[in-house]
């Protein structure tokens, strides 16, 4: 974790987070092939965030889920975990890690901060808590996470540095 900025109530932090997409139909077959490999059911509900302590789990359309590791992972676990998933020719995941840049984003004012960057609107009843959304922010195309009490937003990495430069600008406002 590199802390990036912590200024009038908001922080903000780059995770080093490892992800997967999965694409599948997400009914029993599917559910059961993803719980036999990470203990856990993939979350039914478009926009859908689930988390405990080593991932997030968000399903982003009707046929793609988003698995993000919060503990760092063995990569050999991960291309396994892949592969076996793979063997099903209706599912089909993809290391998403190395193309995605991470930012937790906390602090009582994260919301105003946010506002300075998208028209998103982040208010608790559009935006209820362990949701996720496809937004712009900045003018890039991101995913951000509603995990309560703090925002996780990924977007591609090719956007990095233009990303944490609109973050710093927005901090000195």
């Amino acid at each position: 974790m590199t802390q990036l900025l912590s200024s009038k109530g908001v922080n903000i932090s780059q995770r080093n987070f490892q992800q997967i997409i999965i694409r599948g139909d997400g009914k029993e077959q599917f559910n059961q092939l993803i719980n036999s490999e990470i203990s856990s059911l993939p979350p039914s509900n478009n926009l859908e965030v689930t988390i405990n302590d080593k991932f997030i789990f968000a399903k982003n359309s009707f046929d793609q889920w988003s698995l993000i590791y919060l503990v760092e992972q063995n990569y050999k676990e991960i291309l396994k975990f892949i592969s076996n998933v793979n063997l099903k020719d209706e599912i089909l995941a993809s290391d998403y890690s190395y193309g995605q840049v991470y930012f937790e984003i906390s602090g009582k004012n994260r919301n105003e901060f946010l506002n300075k960057l998208t028209h998103f609107d982040l208010r608790l009843k559009k935006f209820p808590a362990f949701s996720m959304a496809q937004t712009l922010i900045a003018k890039i195309d991101c995913s951000i996470y509603n995990l309560k009490d703090k925002y996780i937003v990924t977007c591609n990495r090719s956007f990095e540095d233009y990303f944490k430069e609109r973050l710093q600008d927005t901090a000195n406002i």
